[in-house]
């Protein structure tokens, strides 16, 4: 569900943990790298940020995009604007851009629904907890509207490089596919985003690294470094105000990179350009290049509430989507060390949840019920899921919950009001979702 918060932002921000910078590299021709300079930074915060500080961003850019498009194999052919903005700049941009396909209505319906799953404390603010993350979080942000290369003024110089690259990256991208088309949301496929975001800005980390390797590019980076990295970002966001959120924002700049920079290296980059023309359909394949090279589908998972509706009257449906395998990850990943965590996910064949409410329960500060069923590619798979999961819930969703398992498959709920609303969801929601049987299209039904 975090992806959903997530997501339509993804695609605009910098990564924001600590890289290396980009080695000093010859100036590159003018004509070689079209960087259009801002004739005026902008009105109010924007255009406070210092001349020399506008004028060091223009040359860093100006210096390193013809070298990042050669690392990355994509022609320059067209031009991007720099700017340098504060973090208040930052925050009104990104507070744009959440309402461009959100209301407040159904921001804090998203926002009690990441309560009620465990992502965020009860009573959180979506709006508020999403903009200090990326208040304090983005360095820099390319916007595909505009094309416009925007860098937080609080960037040290030896930090410069690093962002200019990234964001670069994406400005080439945009060049060649067209970026712009990837931020329209999916509703009621989060997963299918999550994997898109994962594609795009682990493009653009893989294509730094390619740069900042020198000579050697993507064959000097080891598997190991790469895994490392991942770990890391599982592991060390745990000490964060937000560890769930955190980790689903910095995972496409790790685990993607992780997996674009096993495609480039293997199979060179024009097999990461046809990914733009027949996009990845789950985080899975994402996490697991073998996965996403097999174009390996997820089991379709599909929901009929009625079973529950009827056992559960007073109740609607005010939502329904899926969670993948990148979102369960970054859930287990508060309870278990990566490693751990990576176990509990990997087998993944496909999800989807409902979450129901009773109309009253936000005034009344409660929660609604979410209720989901994941499928795995075995028994052993979901039983792995089914014991991290559990740990999961314990710590982060209390005692109001349900988790049960049928072979291949697990139930779940959260935020069930009393025992007998919990023993109520435990039989109906066998019934409520069909699984369709890997590669025949046809669903079968557990009997509750």
């Amino acid at each position: 569900m975090s992806n959903r918060l997530l997501t339509a932002f993804c695609a605009l921000l910098a990564c924001a943990h600590p890289a290396p910078s980009g080695p000093e590299q010859a100036q590159a021709p003018v004509s070689a790298a079209p960087v259009k300079e801002e004739a005026s930074a902008g009105a109010g915060a924007e255009a406070a940020a210092p001349a020399g500080q506008q004028a060091r961003a223009e040359a860093t850019a100006l210096r390193i995009m013809a070298e990042v498009a050669a690392a990355r194999s994509l022609p320059i052919i067209g031009e991007v604007s720099i700017r340098v903005m504060d973090r208040g700049a930052i925050r009104d941009f990104a507070r744009a851009a959440m309402y461009e396909h959100n209301t407040p209505a159904r921001l804090r319906l998203i926002g009690r629904i990441e309560a009620s799953l465990g992502v965020l404390p009860r009573g959180s603010d979506a709006e508020k907890v999403l903009l200090d993350l990326l208040e304090e979080a983005v360095m820099g942000i390319y916007d595909p509207k505009s094309g416009s290369l925007m860098i937080g003024s609080h960037v040290t110089d030896g930090m410069l490089s690093m962002v200019v690259g990234h964001e670069i990256a994406h400005g080439l991208q945009d060049m060649s596919f067209g970026l712009l088309k990837y931020q329209t949301p999916m509703d009621g496929q989060s997963d299918a985003e999550t994997a898109r975001t994962f594609l795009i800005e682990g493009d653009a980390q893989a294509a730094y690294l390619a740069w900042v390797s020198g000579p050697g590019g993507l064959a000097a980076i080891g598997d190991e470094v790469l895994a490392a990295m991942g770990d890391q970002t599982l592991d060390l966001a745990g000490v964060m105000p937000q560890p769930i959120l955190t980790r689903m924002l910095q995972m496409p700049y790790t685990d993607g990179a992780a997996t674009v920079v096993k495609i480039a290296r293997e199979q060179g980059w024009a097999a990461v350009d046809a990914l733009y023309r027949d996009l990845p359909t789950t985080s899975e394949q994402m996490l697991h290049p073998e996965k996403l090279l097999a174009r390996e589908p997820a089991r379709s998972v599909r929901v009929d509430a009625g079973p529950l509706l009827a056992r559960l009257p007073g109740y609607q449906v005010v939502w329904e989507d899926d969670l993948g395998e990148a979102s369960l990850l970054a859930m287990l990943a508060e309870v278990e060390k990566s490693k751990v965590a990576r176990r509990g996910a990997a087998g993944w064949g496909g999800d989807r949840y409902v979450v129901l409410e009773r109309a009253g329960d936000d005034a009344l500060g409660r929660l609604p019920i979410t209720v989901g069923l994941t499928v795995w590619d075995s028994a052993g798979d979901a039983a792995e899921f089914e014991a991290s999961f559990g740990r999961y819930m314990a710590k982060q969703t209390g005692p109001r919950g349900v988790i049960e398992r049928r072979g291949d498959r697990v139930i779940f709920a959260t935020q069930a009001p009393d025992e007998a609303t919990r023993r109520t969801i435990a039989g109906a929601a066998w019934s409520a979702f069909a699984v369709d049987e890997a590669g025949s299209g046809s669903p079968t039904k557990e009997r509750g």
